[in-house]
């Protein structure tokens, strides 16, 4: 739904070719006449809004926009729902009388999206009773089964709830027992480890690759491939090689299309999966074990099925001067680790790596960063450090350990953004000379931020002195601003918080069927190519472009509904990976109640979200109940309360600091001065408009004896 709404924010022209699904919904939304029809383009109506759905404790609903665009929730009231479950996307529209309301009221005109879902529970002694409590929302649900029962239960049971009728339809552990949490986020999000029988038993059919049996394909097994991937890592998508004679590059991909055909039961379960999962000790994969850390991926030594990039390149300016994809077989030489590789680059030798490799890979990294240099001249680059949590053998928390881009993931990263480049240009070439029918794809898109978040981003650049000159106003000129804000973040330490003020201020890039380019990036077309194992994204792409190189129509009418789903997907994901995390937080915190920790403020707004600095506890985000500061300012905060089952953490702020991760102290006396002025002015505002309220009121009541101001100073006097 949300490419559908960035067309229709943008507005639908009435020549725009849009695919079958969006045509349904276009057609829907005409039915309900709640278009408007400007310069020849569509538009939705102020009025109505299409968003998804929010449930209060007291039965009331929200509904959100599901664009970005600083809107306020408009509230349902009970008898306007429609029945409506959490998370339906609706189209809503606003009521006559809302501007009598703080707060714009609404109600439900169809559902578009619905989705059924059970509900996870505690179990709770409240008096005499056993109660079930929800996670993470803790509104209390009647259990359909005799408190008798239940008694005999240990307090704190997990329990999966039918939300209809109170049924029981699984009990899970207790919430006290660390080893329930990975239960707990996998069950939060409908999500499971094991794999469906028929899509397991396909998987295991498959046998080792053998040369005689693909003959059809381009032997490059006498090219010297090379994996670099992260200490542990068993799922290798990608390997590659640089002939630094011919100037040319070969990226070899995983060819996961091979063994997943389209509508098989490994298909069905790996479009459910949408995504691998990555927690701290172990990973959740999207395909089988068999094939992500088997047959799928590139191991050393072994005979694997690739799609291969062959990428030919100008010696002196490094442009692409041709490139051609073929299905190949081939044999990574050796699996390499990125400390390897930048214990090479560094001093120019390395015992792990085989010698045979070494000049290759040399030649590779000078060939990267020159592209990398040409990249950011139209791209940004922020700073991606990674907190890689560490558990001992009960699943607590144990270590953080903070990992930096180093060289070897530049070296990478640059091969893998060519490859993706270079497969989103395919992707819009004609099949046939005669071939003028709608270029669906997938693409990863992302768009340039609004002209308000930009002012607001510079704004904030200015309070914390990153920034003195004027906002920019053009593409190209923001693109310069970012730089040199980012160069004088460098001088004060604060290159990560400013890195996430840039891209808060961003669109998130999401999956689209319709290209509009990478604006971050600064790529006019992009797609994910590169990481088939663990991205169902990229398996489409591959079938996608293999069906273009090989001249066979493809149909793309479903890729729409794709990649809206794939993009909430990726969102869900990631709130899988953060809310594992944030229950070890919660568990380590939970035994050090009345212990204070350094910290800084991340938000300006009330309450103020403290996140954690001191280790083991990087990034752990802290609720402030009590005490004052600004955003950025550092802090100590007392922790006072957990939750365990909502893995929320309280504190009351017992400490503040006039400077902040190597501020000069001038910029923050700056930063603190503007707060106060700020907050002055406002209050002086208030007490004017006040003033002037007082003053009409008394003009309009001059029969009133009571509005006199004369009266009313004699008798402020008694």
């Amino acid at each position: 739904m949300n490419e559908f709404l960035n067309l229709l924010h943008a507005g639908i022209p009435l020549d725009f070719k849009l695919a079958d699904s969006f045509k349904q919904t276009l057609e829907l939304l005409l039915r309900f006449d709640v278009l408007t029809l400007h310069k020849n383009r569509y538009f939705l109506k102020k009025s109505f809004r299409i968003g998804r759905v929010e449930l209060t404790r007291t039965g009331y609903g929200f509904v959100l926009p599901l664009l970005k665009l600083s809107e306020q929730d408009w509230l349902v009231e009970k008898n306007m729902l429609k029945r409506v479950q959490k998370g339906d996307i609706v189209l809503a529209k606003l009521l006559n009388n809302s501007h009598h309301s703080n707060r714009p009221r609404a109600k439900i005109l169809t559902i578009l999206e619905s989705k059924d879902k059970f509900v996870l529970c505690y179990l709770e002694k409240y008096k005499l009773d056993c109660i079930a409590i929800s996670i993470p929302n803790e509104i209390p649900y009647k259990i359909k089964a005799s408190q008798k029962s239940l008694k005999t239960l240990p307090s704190h049971t997990i329990l999966k709830l039918n939300p209809k009728n109170g049924e029981i339809l699984e009990i899970l552990g207790t919430l006290e027992d660390p080893k329930i949490d990975e239960t707990l986020t996998l069950c939060l999000y409908d999500r499971q480890e094991s794999f469906n029988l028929n899509a397991q038993l396909q998987a295991e059919r498959f046998k080792e690759v053998r040369l005689k049996d693909f003959k059809e394909r381009t032997n490059c097994t006498h090219l010297p491939f090379y994996a670099i991937d992260p200490i542990g890592a068993k799922d290798h998508d990608d390997a590659i090689y640089f002939d630094a004679d011919s100037s040319m590059l070969y990226v070899a991909i995983a060819d996961v299309s091979y063994y997943v055909q389209e509508e098989s039961p490994l298909d069905l379960e790996a479009k459910n999966r949408g995504f691998s999962i990555y927690l701290p000790h172990k990973s959740i994969p999207m395909l089988p074990r068999t094939l992500s850390e088997n047959l799928c991926s590139l191991n050393e030594g072994k005979l694997r099925l690739a799609m291969v990039w062959k990428i030919r390149l100008h010696k002196r300016t490094k442009a692409v001067l041709n490139s051609e994809l073929f299905e190949a077989v081939i044999k990574v030489r050796q699996k390499l680790t990125y400390e390897a590789v930048d214990e090479l680059l560094k001093s120019g030798a390395s015992k792990q790596i085989l010698p045979t490799l070494k000049k290759p890979i040399l030649n590779l990294y000078a060939l990267t960063q020159k592209l990398r240099a040409k990249r950011l001249k139209f791209g940004f680059d922020f700073l991606s450090d990674e907190k890689l949590m560490e558990l001992d053998k009960n699943l607590e928390l144990k270590n953080i350990k903070i990992e930096s881009q180093t060289p070897s993931h530049q070296l990478v990263e640059e091969c893998m953004l060519l490859a993706n480049t270079e497969s989103a240009k395919l992707q819009t070439k004609k099949t046939t000379q005669n071939d003028e029918t709608l270029k669906l794809g997938i693409y990863r898109v992302h768009s340039q931020p609004k002209p308000d978040a930009i002012a607001e981003l510079f704004a904030k650049l200015k309070e914390i002195g990153i920034w003195e000159k004027a906002i920019p106003r053009n593409p190209k000129a923001f693109h310069q601003a970012i730089l040199k804000a980012q160069q004088a973040a460098k001088l004060t330490n604060l290159i990560s918080e400013v890195d996430k003020l840039i891209i808060q201020s961003m669109p998130q890039a999401l999956y689209a069927s319709h290209n509009i380019g990478h604006f971050g990036l600064g790529f006019e077309a992009y797609s994910h190519f590169t990481s088939p194992i663990r991205r169902y994204s990229d398996l489409l792409l591959h079938r996608i472009l293999k069906a273009k190189i090989k001249l066979c129509k493809d149909c793309r009418e479903s890729l729409p509904l794709l990649c809206e789903d794939l993009s909430q997907k990726e969102r869900e994901v990631a709130k899988i990976e953060m809310d594992f995390k944030d229950r070890k937080f919660a568990r380590f915190l939970n035994h050090r109640i009345g212990q204070a920790f350094l910290g800084f403020i991340l938000n300006d707004s009330t309450p103020k979200l403290i996140s954690l600095t001191a280790p083991p506890l990087q990034g752990a985000r802290v609720i402030s109940l009590k005490g004052e500061g600004v955003q950025y300012q550092k802090v100590r905060i007392q922790i006072i309360d957990v939750n365990i089952a909502t893995a929320k953490i309280y504190g009351r702020i017992v400490e503040s600091y006039d400077e902040s991760f190597g501020i000069r102290s001038e910029q923050i006396s700056k930063y603190l001065f503007a707060k106060m002025y700020q907050r002055e002015k406002q209050t002086k505002q208030r007490a004017k408009e006040k003033a002037q309220s007082i003053s009409k009121a008394i003009q309009c009541n001059r029969r009133n004896p009571y509005a006199n101001p004369k009266f009313l100073h004699q008798r402020k006097k008694k």
